[in-house]
C-alpha cells in the first residue's frame, strides 16, 4: 500500500484526516498539532491493513 502524506491546515482537534482510494491512502496532518510521526502511527491503528500488508509513504511536493 502507499501512503500520499501531506501537510495542511485542519481544523482544531482534528490532527490528521485520510481517505482510502484502493491500495492508496491519502493523508493529511497539522503539523500544529501532531508530529509528522505520531500521524503514521494514529494511521497504523487506524488501518491495522497498513501494518499487515506494509506501506510506503509519498510526500505531497508544492
Amino acid at each position: 500500500m502507499t501512503v500520499h502524506l501531506e501537510r495542511a491546515t485542519l481544523t482544531s482537534g482534528v490532527p490528521v484526516m485520510h481517505t482510502v482510494q484502493g491500495d492508496r491512502v491519502r493523508a493529511a496532518y497539522d503539523p500544529r498539532q501532531i508530529e509528522e510521526a505520531a500521524a503514521l502511527a494514529w494511521l497504523c491503528i487506524q488501518m491495522p491493513s497498513l501494518v499487515r500488508r506494509g506501506f510506503q509513504v509519498e510526500y505531497a511536493t508544492v
